[in-house]
């Protein structure tokens, strides 16, 4: 079982503290370079076979919503996991973008930053992948 982590960050941001193993569950991370990028990472065998998905989209800008929203909402309908979204405190989220018809598990909102929503979205991760053994 696996959890994966789909990071959409500046490059100046830093990197999240992420274990190697969560609940006996590996971890692991793909950092994206745009929004183009994030649909890839959700459509390759490795997000297909994911438990779960961790998915950090905030350092798009609209130019990218408008150009990936409608690839963007067909892969995550797509998605076979459930997936926790990490929201910036000041940007819309995934489903007020996309109008999703499967939205996420649970939507992270820190608002002390994006970043500072890993450990929270980790925590409930932990708790579902050791609820379902």
């Amino acid at each position: 079982m696996t959890l994966l982590v789909i990071r959409h960050a500046s490059p100046s941001a830093p990197h999240p503290q992420l274990p190697a193993q969560l609940s006996g569950h590996r971890v692991l991370c793909s950092d994206c370079a745009s929004l183009s990028e994030v649909r890839q990472c959700l459509c390759q065998p490795q997000a297909r076979s994911a438990d779960w998905v961790l998915l950090d989209v905030g350092a798009a800008d609209e130019a990218q919503w408008q150009a990936e929203a409608g690839a963007l909402q067909a892969a995550l309908e797509r998605l076979p996991a459930q997936y926790i979204e990490l929201q910036a405190p000041s940007e819309p989220g995934l489903e007020a973008r996309l109008r999703l018809q499967h939205g996420p598990a649970a939507v992270v909102v820190d608002q002390r930053s994006q970043q500072a929503g890993y450990p929270l979205s980790l925590a409930i991760v932990g708790r579902r992948l050791a609820q379902e053994g």
